[in-house]
């Protein structure tokens, strides 16, 4: 700590640091407010263990908050030649920068649960297109089909050689649930494979085009002038962002906070009939209405500045983007789920854009027997169970329940005898035998 706020003083031409608190932080570092002798107040971050590889990840996000995200300085990826233009401005000029240069992905699933130690292509993607495929997905030289590939080689890489399957946190599992197997994932990967190339858009320059966006702009990584709130003077919590396919983004803010369903329309909601309520459930109608109003207003807004970021958001209320995002995570869970909307893609499989009106038509590649189809759908109900009965534990210990795997300190204790009880409640009602019941406590993935 003397070492960091020595080096904070010098960076801004302070003698001293006089004073250090702790502020709020997230997940993946440490955050202190360091108060030097001449008034000026600085935010220093110390990355946690699991914030991803150490020099990569502290090499992007310093990259990232001096220029733009998701990229490195020249300097730090001595052996990663830039070999092409760094990005295209909004007339189509081929913009180069020697300082700054495209590096290996940051994000969260290229490095949780084991994955931060496989040996897959973490990019940036290969300039080149494949032969079989379409112009349209390729931008700027760089080949939006490799990136898919390569998330779908990863999943299929951790499953086949990671040690230990990570438990599932989404739902319960174990003997009279759905149990995940190797097998399965295994499937699931390379079904993937098989079909990703036509879950894309197929529109030139749409939405696959790489952008940077910042998929986690709330309240607490936004800085603005004391003086004056309305004028943003900083943004922070840059280590995870990426170049990404505009629809791998999340183009809603996290300040706009909405915890209802999706709108049907951006037509303005209506405030629902509140006579014969109490006052508390007025106030809870009235809440919810203004929270509905303001996220269909920052809908519209979307539309009319940034129409691609619309079009993204559309596409991603398809079964076929739902199979893209399962597909980054079949190693931890969505194995289930994915086969199952895989089964409903058999059905639309020549209606997707990009296999529409190709000539001979291209065939669905997977195939499924009787059997396969019944364990399916079987896999579905019980993964569909699994996850109630999560939700039902969730809603039941409130602020309890460890969102993110984490909890207060001061709930710590209380949240491991509640989750506890849980865990007793799962044992009995579904362990039939002895065996049943040690394997679902195996399973358990709290308080172990």
């Amino acid at each position: 700590m003397n070492e960091l706020v020595r080096i904070a003083a010098e960076s801004v031409g302070a003698k001293v640091c006089v004073a250090v608190e702790k502020c709020p932080d997230g997940m993946y570092n440490k955050s202190f407010v360091l108060t030097m002798d001449d008034g000026q107040e600085i935010i220093a971050k110390v990355p946690n263990p699991n914030a991803g590889v150490s020099y990569f990840t502290t090499a992007s996000e310093v990259a990232t908050m001096d220029f733009f995200g998701g990229l490195y300085y020249t300097k730090d990826l001595a052996n990663m030649p830039q070999k092409n233009h760094l990005y295209s401005d909004n007339k189509g000029n081929q913009i180069w920068n020697r300082q700054f240069a495209i590096g290996p992905a940051t994000g969260r699933d290229w490095f949780d649960c084991g994955r931060v130690h496989l040996g897959c292509d973490r990019g940036p993607c290969a300039p080149a297109c494949p032969t079989s495929g379409s112009s349209a997905n390729c931008i700027a030289g760089l080949s939006v089909y490799d990136y898919y590939k390569a998330i779908g080689l990863r999943e299929k890489l951790a499953i086949s050689t990671l040690t230990k399957l990570p438990k599932q946190t989404v739902m319960v599992c174990g003997p009279g649930l759905y149990q995940p197997e190797r097998r399965k994932k295994l499937s699931a990967a390379e079904g993937y494979l098989q079909v990703f190339d036509a879950l894309l858009p197929t529109e030139i320059k749409s939405i696959t085009t790489p952008c940077l966006w910042h998929d986690d702009l709330h309240d607490e990584n936004i800085f603005v002038d004391p003086n004056d709130p309305s004028k943003v003077v900083g943004i922070i919590d840059w280590q995870s962002v990426n170049l990404l396919p505009l629809l791998d983004h999340n183009p809603d803010p996290a300040f706009i906070v909405y915890r209802g369903p999706e709108p049907e329309s951006l037509d303005r909601p209506e405030l629902e009939d509140t006579e014969g309520l109490s006052e508390m459930g007025k106030a809870e109608a009235i809440r919810k209405y203004y929270e509905k109003a303001l996220f269909i207003a920052s809908r519209k807004i979307a539309l009319k500045k940034t129409p691609a970021a619309y079009d993204a958001i559309e596409y991603q209320k398809t079964e076929s983007f739902d199979l893209l995002v399962l597909a980054r995570r079949l190693l931890e869970f969505g194995e289930a789920h994915f086969h199952a909307l895989t089964v409903s893609l058999r059905d639309v499989w020549h209606d997707l854009p990009a296999n529409n009106g190709l000539k001979p038509p291209r065939r669905f590649p997977i195939v499924f027997d009787d059997q396969r189809l019944a364990e399916i759908e079987e896999d579905g109900e019980k993964a569909m169970c699994g996850m109630q009965i999560m939700n039902d534990f969730k809603a039941r210990l409130g602020p309890l329940w460890p969102d993110k795997d984490a909890v207060e300190h001061g709930q710590y204790k209380a949240a491991k005898a509640a989750l506890r009880a849980l865990k007793e409640e799962v044992v009995e009602e579904f362990g039939k035998t002895e065996e049943d019941k040690a394997e679902l406590a195996r399973q358990w993935p709290f308080d172990n």
